[in-house]
């Protein structure tokens, strides 16, 4: 009878409960509470849920003192485990006590581990007391395994920890609150040796009780911890089982027994060293001094009890326990559900035995013992049980009924055929059983059960372990021995062809045999269908005609286990293929060849493909085609039936080449006078000869090779050569000629400076090829008689230049041009004022904009020596000379003097504006006689590093990873090197602004 979650609590237990309780009662004497409520438990402090909700579970370390993690977590299978009924294995395998605490309780835990180390485990539950409960207390229990070491000192042994604290006024129950250890120095009680290794000491179930009284609407928490050992690298183990009771109360207020039992036993909590009972009427009078007060005859209804309780040292706190005693119990017989026996299998009656309760069960047939609350019964039919109960005073007796059904299957199986030899499904090994009281049958082979073998007959044709399993409508069933059947290996055939059909033409079958068996050899014999009959593995074969054969292969182990395998093949009748063309050959610009299809076939369709020879293909009836290129070309038809048979009929065409028709006149262009074109033939072809026929354009001809011609009139005129092969074949080209008129003078000039070169470029047009005559006059007296003059003016000035150009054929023809041009002289050279600049810091100097190009020389420490406005950065004073140059060419010399100074600073502004206006842009140090940047770094307020460059330039940006930053105030830090070679570092804020 499980009483853990009705509102009678027990306070008493038999022998066979005083390992563990939840308040459950002894004999006839139940103990209720005495006022109208009580105290309700936190939800799940009891583990009822099945689970370890509202508990909070933590894993550490025990060095002799325990440090836990402070992270809760899931729990760890084999260190956190929900102990039920069927938890396996029952009992502890050291302690042979069971794992779940057998009060009636549903669910214990089982916290640490079994194997050795300085794990500690902690499981937690908090709870607030409610505020109208001043009376509250718990009581729970647990069991230890504990690996002794011996020698080891008592603080790293390991143990369970209970502790109590009260959270609200932050104190620790002292009495509630200890360590449960056992050493050598220190053999708490209560602990035995494990039967299997006395190194191993156990504590059985136990109860404690936590008095909490006083305390309404605080907040409690509780925990327990098991460790392993605290040794140097924990060479034993511990652990420990926990439940919790399911009632909370600060004393227990009554009980009750039968009105007409004849005797009454009350038993207080076990657990404890001392016992003091008395009348609360009469304290003074002890009643008794052991764990159980016998009353006969029972006392009057509503006397008060009051038992104190002192625990073993170490082991909790004393308590008091009041009991009202009341002739108000109910007797309930539950002989538990029906239930189910094959075979004769035990089944468990009933319930777990209520102390103070007397059983009785009929009939006793087959029952382990009619006279206990679970007997077992192993009843051969459907029995139906009477369970007679009532209180061990006597009284309140009532009864409850069971049924048990039962039945018995023989599962024999009769063998018919062989257990060894060639099983085929023509000559199988029958198994068959009898169904007796079965309501149905499965068979199995090798524990699989096969598919729709349900009848009492199964036909064996595979190897393997065979047996029965008989079911009944009770419920039951029932599996035969195996019985083993071996079958002879059958040889599996098969064998694949390259092709199953095949055309006719070229024909050859090849058998390829795949044929296996799982052992022994094998003999082969080949019907292949047309009367051939072969013995080979494998067989090539060619029909003599076509048709459809059947090739059959018939194989035989050394067994004698025989098995065939057929195939039908098919030879295809092949078409005829042939055809004609229009003409077999013909010139290539004209080709257009036509060809006529002319392939037979008996029987069936055909599709046809042509190959041209030269890359192409056509699958019409007939084709035409044109070739791109001369040459001899192979045309291939390939008929092909309707059941894939192709044939093959070729011939070869030709197509003549065309000439390559090409001529040529090296002298293309010519003066009028004394003209004469000489045309060289230059035409070709691949093969055969040609002859020629020229037109001149001007209406006279000719038929040699090469030709020679004079024209009577200057102009442009079309020549024409016509081609003809000895094949026939014909082409033709153009070319123009020219004969040009007379030379036009033309030239180009530039301004230029005294003493420099000109810039004259002659531009004289020429439509001649004849050789000019050129006079060149520079307005100062001076003259020229070559193509480009090289001249320059000794004095500024204007001049008029002026040229004559005429033809050496023609020289009676003279084309003349002048220009005027202008002689500038160059300004001359200043010093400008010197600039004072610092130790390698930026200093712009500026030339004077008098010319069109500019170069400083040297370019030391410039930036842009070719600049008006470069950018002095250097080391040491230097004189620079600034070369100022006109368009005109002329070249004045400037001076520029840069004195340095030593001045060693940093710079970096207090506020920047990132916004990308081109103004203020950029966040970066500027560094005075400096030559090294180490590194430039801006931070956030808190820290974070935004940006980091070892250059002065282009600097911050004002954004990170392309985001750009709020307002806020940024934290820079600046190393670098100065000219000297030491090192500064420098910090400070700046202010991002948008």
């Amino acid at each position: 009878m499980n009483i853990k979650k009705t509102t009678e609590v027990p306070i008493s237990t038999t022998a066979f409960y005083n390992r563990c309780k939840k308040y459950f009662f002894l004999l006839t004497l139940l103990l209720v509470v005495n006022k109208i409520s009580v105290a309700q438990c936190p939800p799940n402090i009891d583990f009822e849920q099945g689970n370890f909700s509202n508990w909070l579970i933590n894993t550490g370390s025990f060095n002799g003192a325990v440090i836990i993690n402070p992270v809760p977590i899931l729990p760890i299978p084999g260190r956190h485990d929900i102990i039920t009924s069927s938890t396996v294995p029952a009992l502890d395998q050291w302690g042979q006590f069971p794992t779940l605490c057998p009060n009636g309780s549903g669910y214990s835990v089982r916290i640490g581990v079994e194997n050795t180390g300085t794990n500690a485990d902690r499981v937690t539950y908090r709870f607030t007391i409610p505020p109208t409960q001043n009376n509250f207390s718990l009581i729970y229990n647990y069991a230890i395994v504990i690996n002794n070491t011996g020698g080891h000192p008592a603080n790293i042994q390991p143990r369970l920890t209970v502790n109590v604290r009260n959270i609200t006024d932050n104190t620790v129950d002292a009495c509630a609150s200890f360590d449960i250890a056992y050493s050598n120095a220190n053999p708490l009680p209560g602990f035995q040796d494990a039967p299997s290794n006395p190194s191993i000491k156990f504590k059985p179930w136990a109860a404690n009780s936590i008095d909490l009284n006083g305390n309404a609407g605080k907040t409690i928490e509780i925990s327990f911890t098991a460790t392993g050992c605290g040794a140097g690298g924990g060479t034993h183990f511990g652990y420990a089982y926990i439940d919790v009771n399911s009632q909370c109360q600060s004393s227990f207020l009554g009980s009750a027994y039968c009105p007409d039992d004849t005797a009454v036993n009350v038993t207080a909590p076990f657990g404890y060293q001392f016992y003091k009972w008395w009348d609360i009427t009469n304290p003074t009078v002890p009643l008794a001094t052991t764990q159980t007060i016998n009353f006969t005859p029972p006392p009057p209804s509503g006397m008060t009890l009051q038992v104190a309780l002192d625990p073993f040292n170490g082991y909790g706190c004393p308590d008091t326990l009041t009991v009202q005693l009341m002739d108000t119990l109910n007797v309930f017989a539950t002989a538990g559900p029906d239930r189910l026996s094959c075979e004769k299998a035990p089944v468990q009656l009933g319930v777990n035995p209520t102390p103070g309760f007397v059983y009785s069960w009929d009939p006793v047939t087959d029952l382990s013992n009619p006279n206990i609350s679970n007997p077992i019964a192993t009843p051969s039919v459907t029995t139906t049980y009477v369970l007679t109960v009532r209180n061990f005073g006597g009284g309140c007796l009532t009864t409850d009924t069971v049924t048990v059904k039962a039945a018995v299957l023989d599962t024999t199986v009769n063998v018919t055929g062989q257990l060894t030899g060639c099983i085929t499904p023509a000559n199988p090994t029958r198994l068959k059983v009898g169904r007796g009281v079965a309501d149905s049958i499965q068979w199995y082979r090798n524990n699989i059960a096969i598919p729709g073998a349900t009848d009492t007959v199964y036909n064996v044709v595979q190897t393997g372990a065979y047996h029965v399993t008989l079911f009944s409508l009770q419920g039951c069933n029932l599996s035969s021995t195996d019985v083993n059947i071996f079958v002879n290996p059958t040889p599996v055939v098969d064998f694949t062809t390259n092709s199953f059909i095949q055309c006719f033409n070229g024909h050859q079958f090849v058998f390829t045999n795949n044929s296996t068996i799982a052992f022994g050899t094998m003999n082969y014999n080949w019907n292949l269908g047309d009367g051939t009959i072969l013995t080979t593995p494998n067989v090539t074969h060619s029909y003599a005609d076509t048709g459809t054969y059947i090739v059959r292969l018939i194989v035989t182990s050394d067994q004698g286990c025989i098995d065939s395998i057929s195939y039908t093949v098919t030879v295809y009748e092949s078409p005829v293929a042939a055809f004609d063309v229009n003409t077999r050959a013909i010139c290539q610009k004209i080709n257009d060849f036509i060809f006529t299809n002319s392939s037979t076939l008996g029987v069936g369709t055909m599709k046809y493909l042509w190959d041209f020879g030269d890359g192409n293909t056509d699958t019409t009836l007939n084709a035409r085609h044109y070739y791109r290129n001369p040459g001899t070309y192979t045309v291939r038809l390939t008929s092909t039936s309707d059941k894939g048979c192709p044939n093959d009929s070729a011939f070869n065409i030709t197509v003549n080449p065309e000439p390559v028709v090409g001529f040529s006149e090296p002298n293309a262009e010519q003066c009028f006078g004394n003209n004469q074109f000489n045309f060289i033939n230059t035409s070709t072809v691949l093969t055969g000869s040609m002859q020629y026929l020229w037109n001149f354009g001007d209406g006279t001809t000719s038929t040699f090779t090469n030709a020679t011609h004079s024209y009577t009139a200057a102009g442009e005129y079309t020549v024409k050569m016509v081609a003809t092969t000895d094949s026939g074949c014909v082409d033709s080209i153009y070319k123009n000629v020219k004969i040009f008129k007379y030379a036009i003078a033309d030239f180009k000039v530039d301004p230029a400076c005294v003493n420099q070169r000109l810039a004259l470029f002659n531009q004289t047009i020429n439509t001649s090829p004849s050789v000019l005559t050129w006079l060149w006059e520079f307005g100062n007296g001076a003259t020229a008689a070559v193509y480009n003059p090289v001249y320059s003016y000794p004095a500024a000035g204007t001049y008029t230049i002026k040229l004559s150009v005429s033809n050496i054929h023609c020289p009676q023809t003279v084309s003349v041009k002048q220009m005027d041009i202008t002689i500038d002289e160059p300004l001359p050279g200043t010093r400008y004022a010197d600039v004072v600049a610092v130790m390698n810091f930026p200093e712009q100097l500026q030339a004077r904009q008098i010319a069109n190009t500019v170069l400083w020389t040297p370019a030391t420490s410039l930036d842009l020596p070719n600049s008006y406005r470069p950018t002095f950065k250097g080391l040491a004073s230097q004189l620079y000379h600034v070369q100022l140059k006109t368009k005109t060419g002329c070249v004045t010399v400037d001076t520029q003097m840069v004195n340095i100074k030593k001045k060693i600073e940093i710079y970096v502004p207090n506020t920047f504006t990132p916004d990308g206006n081109g103004r203020n842009d950029y966040l970066y140090p500027v560094l005075m006689g400096f030559k090294t940047l180490k590194t430039f770094k801006v931070f956030d307020r808190w820290g974070k590093l935004l940006f980091h460059t070892t250059t002065e330039r282009p600097g911050w940006d004002g954004r990170v990873k392309g985001d750009r930053q709020e307002i806020q105030t940024v934290v820079w830090m600046v190393e670098a090197v100065d000219v000297d070679g030491v090192t500064h570092k420098r910090q400070g804020s700046t202010v991002i602004l948008h």
